[in-house]
């Protein structure tokens, strides 16, 4: 039997940290230094008082070491990158992320050999006047330091963004984000044009100063193997950048031709086959062979939709991991049922993953929707009448509508008011979402206290005229939870509506049962009491066992009266 392949010396997950490190740093550096060429806008002097201050926190020992190691390790992580690429129909972010990254030492060689390298030997350091002079001079270095910060920034911006745009705290950020990535690299760019305005380019002179050293080191061994010509160390750089590109991908022709023994072949008990590579996923191939496979959280081992029975292997199968344990023990799973996302076989298999598909046939993801399913922190708020059932036995069916209407209209004005949306009306019940905006957790919170003191407020204003016109008083109990849940579409076809689902949502429901059980208008978790980092002080705090729930909660019971502070 043969041996399954071995694993790569740097774990994915290591590659990605290290990645994002070193990007992290790289692109502080870049940040700072448009920033820099920004002051250029202002005159070379401010910008050149900048770069002294810019100098001092790069250009010592422990600087250097941080960003020239920085900068090794993102190319060899890049090289990595484009050896183990598997597929060349990958996405076309990560396409021109990685297309860029490659490109980005041969536009900024020449700015950095002229501009570093003579220091190192005692010669001359770059200013503002000079490097912007020469630019205006020479139409081809301008072109490649226009491209540097075009392509240095764009790389930047993709790396980021794939590596916090899945965070919560992330929606909150991206308009600035986003201003920020335009307003950054314009300023750097105006900058430079009004500098070159400024500057006289015929005074810029030769090259000589940026690209030949002291004559004085000729007897150093590096300057004489060079003839000391900063252009002739810049085609050595390339030499050297296309001699690693080359061996780079001599080496994966090399393993894509031995491919073929490193590949297994997964075949569906419905018929499909696909041949992938050893250690892909089964839901990865399934997407490589154009196979429908359900997955409701994406592939991230969240759910169980993916999940997939074994019928046959030709070799052990590796174990589940933490994250595919934890979802197979949930639900009790046979021993033979893996989760698609997690499974990653070393040796030909049969599954099938009929095990769990929707009526109709859909097999799309959440993810595959517009406002598809996502993970995210929100309240959930529930509002009920805890008296309604007598009010209706007593009254006639038009004006039970009225009573509903009437009090459906205090609820979505109080919600919408405090930035939520009612999200399905259940009975004489309605449930709303508050999402977390870019004032975070607590405004929410604080926000959906208050829509719930107007509720209640507004109820008892409304009293007054059903007591009078329709004999009834009603009374509103209302419970409330903050935490993650899942928002995304949920239903089929024209009938999908965008909702929540999750521990939290059911969390919000039990409260609001509790609130009708305490004789209390609002029952909210302790977490929303924290965040919302109000007084409460005199309210009753009871330890109840929820339904469903192992775990004791913390839940503050609130009157009517004491909601009314919140207001």
């Amino acid at each position: 039997m043969a041996k399954p392949p071995a694993r790569p010396f740097l774990p994915d997950k290591a590659a990605r940290t290290l990645g994002l490190i070193t990007g992290v740093i790289m692109f502080t550096f870049v940040s700072m230094h448009l920033l820099n060429h920004a002051m250029l806008l202002v005159s070379e002097e401010a910008a050149g008082h900048v770069l002294r201050v810019f100098k001092v926190i790069w250009r010592n020992p422990l600087g250097a070491i941080v960003l020239y190691g920085a900068f090794i390790i993102h190319f060899l992580l890049a090289l990595r990158s484009l050896y183990l690429m598997r597929h060349f129909d990958m996405r076309i972010g990560k396409m021109v992320q990685l297309g860029f990254g490659l490109s980005l030492p041969i536009l900024i060689s020449a700015h950095v050999i002229s501009a570093r390298l003579p220091i190192l030997f005692a010669g001359p350091d770059s200013r503002y006047d000079t490097v912007i002079r020469f630019m205006w001079s020479d139409s081809l270095f301008a072109f490649r330091m226009f491209a540097a910060i075009f392509v240095a920034w764009i790389h930047g911006c993709i790396g980021l963004y794939s590596a916090i745009s899945h965070r919560e705290w992330y929606q909150r950020f991206a308009n600035l984000f986003f201003a920020a990535a335009v307003i950054v690299p314009t300023l750097a760019l105006a900058g430079i044009v009004a500098s070159g305005q400024r500057l006289d380019p015929a005074t810029a002179g030769d090259r000589g100063d940026l690209s030949t050293l002291p004559q004085e080191l000729h007897g150093n061994w590096i300057a004489q193997s060079l003839n000391l010509d900063l252009s002739q160390i810049e085609r050595h750089f390339f030499i050297i950048l296309a001699a690693c590109c080359a061996v780079v991908l001599v080496l994966s022709i090399i393993r894509k031709s031995r491919q073929k023994e490193l590949e297994i072949a997964i075949t569906y008990t419905h018929g499909a086959f696909v041949r992938v590579p050893r250690g892909t996923s089964v839901l990865e191939a399934s997407h490589i062979g154009h196979i429908d496979h359900y997955s409701a959280c994406g592939g991230k081992g969240r759910c169980s939709t993916c999940r997939v029975r074994v019928v046959e292997t030709d070799g052990p199968l590796p174990p589940p991991n933490a994250i595919e344990q934890a979802t197979l023990g949930r639900i009790q799973a046979q021993p033979d049922v893996r989760l698609s996302c997690q499974l990653r076989p070393d040796y030909d298999l049969v599954v099938d993953q009929q095990l769990l598909v929707p009526k109709g046939g859909d097999r799309r993801s959440l993810n595959d929707e517009p406002n598809g399913g996502r993970e995210k922190e929100i309240l959930v708020m529930f509002s009920d009448l805890r008296n309604f059932t007598t009010i209706s036995e007593s009254s006639l069916p038009y004006d039970i509508v009225f009573l509903l209407n009437s009090y459906f209209a205090i609820l979505v004005q109080a919600i919408e008011a405090a930035g939520g949306r009612v999200d399905k009306y259940i009975g004489d019940g309605v449930m709303a979402i508050f999402d977390i905006d870019k004032r975070g957790a607590s405004d929410v919170c604080r926000r959906a206290l208050g829509a719930a003191a107007r509720i209640v407020a507004e109820t008892k204003k409304l009293n007054k005229t059903l007591r009078k016109d329709f004999s009834v008083d009603l009374e509103v109990a209302i419970g409330m939870h903050y935490g993650p849940a899942i928002v995304g579409l949920v239903g089929y076809g024209k009938v999908a509506t965008l909702t929540a689902i999750g521990d939290t949502v059911n969390v919000a429901s039990r409260l609001e049962n509790v609130a009708k059980q305490f004789n209390a208008a609002v029952a909210v978790s302790e977490t929303v009491m924290l965040l919302a980092d109000l007084p409460h002080e005199g309210m009753s705090t009871q330890l109840i066992a929820l339904k469903g729930r192992r775990v004791e909660m913390r839940v503050l019971l609130i009157s009517a009266e004491q909601i009314a502070r919140y207001r």
